[in-house]
C-alpha cells in the first residue's frame, strides 16, 4: 500500500532549519506512540492552530531544555486530525520505506531498543485525563497505517512511548487503546487477525495469551519467567535471556523467531 496520510511538512508549517541535518536514514522496527501531555489542547482543531503547536514543540526541543537538533519526534496528530511532520525528512523517508534519527524514545533498559531509529508520534492532548476524538483517532490509524505499509511494519509492533522509556506517556487511555489500533491498522492493511496464542515476536512489555504460552514453556525447560500472567516483565526477561544464552543465541530479550524455534514453540 502507499503513503496515503495527508501530513503537512515542515517547510508548510514554518519549522526552522534544523541543526546537524540531514539526518541518517534508518530501518525501523516500530512506531511509536506518544502524547503531548501539556497543553492539552493549543491547536483549537485548526490548521493554523496546529502549525502554530508545531512550532513551539520545535521551539522547546532545540532550547535550553533539551537543545536537540530539531522536533524530537517524526510526526504530530493534531486535535481535529490534522497530521503534521515533526523532524526534517520524515516524511520522504516514510515514503520510502525509512524513518530518520529522532530523539523520542530513548531506551531505559529492560525497555525496548530502536525507538529513536523508529517513526515517533505525538499526540496532541493529555491521554491521562482525556480521550481522543474520533477525528484525531481516524488520524493516527491512517497514519499508522501508511508507515506500517511503507516501512514494513507489522501492526503489532505498533507500540507506546512506555514501552522503551521509563515514562508514562503516551496516557493511561491512550496505552490502553494500543490493542485496538493494531487491530484497526491490521484491518485497513488487509492482513489476517492473528491467533493470539501464536506470536511472530515477543518482547518487554508485550501482553496477551501468547506471552503466557512463552511462559508456561520456559517453565518447562527449566527457567523462572515468573507467574505465567501473560505479562512480559522483568522476570519473563531475564528468563528469556538466560534461555537464549544457553542456547547459543544472542541474548536481546526479543522472543522473534529464532528463538521461538529454538523454545518449540
Amino acid at each position: 500500500m502507499p503513503f496515503t496520510a495527508r501530513v503537512i511538512t515542515t517547510s508548510e508549517w514554518g519549522a526552522v532549519p534544523p541543526r546537524n541535518a540531514p539526518f541518517r536514514r534508518t530501518v525501523p522496527r516500530y512506531v511509536v506512540i506518544h502524547h503531548t501531555f501539556k497543553p492539552r489542547n493549543s491547536s483549537g482543531g485548526t490548521i493554523e492552530g496546529a502549525k502554530t503547536t508545531a512550532r513551539n514543540i520545535q521551539n522547546f526541543h532545540m532550547g535550553p531544555h533539551n537543545f536537540w537538533s530539531d522536533s524530537g519526534h517524526n510526526f504530530l496528530n493534531c486535535k481535529g486530525g490534522i497530521l503534521l511532520e515533526g523532524r526534517h525528512g520524515s516524511l520522504a523517508a516514510a515514503r520510502d520505506g525509512f524513518s530518520v534519527q529522532s530523539a523520542h524514545a530513548l531506551q531505559d533498559p529492560p525497555g525496548l531498543a530502536g525507538g529513536n531509529s523508529s517513526p515517533g508520534i505525538e499526540n496532541e492532548g493529555d491521554f491521562n485525563e482525556e480521550v481522543m476524538e474520533d477525528d484525531q483517532w481516524n488520524s493516527l490509524v491512517e497514519l499508522c497505517t501508511s508507515l506500517c505499509s511503507t516501512c514494513e511494519i507489522d501492526p503489532t509492533n505498533i507500540r507506546g512511548h512506555r514501552d522503551f522509556s521509563n515514562s508514562n506517556c503516551p496516557g493511561e487511555w491512550l496505552y490502553g487503546q494500543i490493542g485496538r489500533l493494531q487491530a484497526e491498522v491490521r484491518a485497513k492493511m488487509g492482513l489476517p487477525t492473528p491467533d493470539p496464542a501464536i506470536a511472530t515476536e515477543l518482547s518487554f512489555g508485550s501482553r496477551g495469551p501468547a506471552v503466557t504460552r512463552l511462559q508456561e514453556r520456559l517453565r518447562e525447560l527449566g527457567f523462572t519467567p515468573g507467574p505465567s500472567d501473560g505479562d512480559f516483565g522483568d522476570q519473563t526477561l531475564s528468563a528469556v535471556m538466560n534461555f537464549q544464552t544457553s542456547s547459543g543465541l544472542k541474548a536481546d530479550g526479543i522472543v522473534g523467531p529464532k528463538t521461538l524455534t529454538a523454545l518449540g514453540i
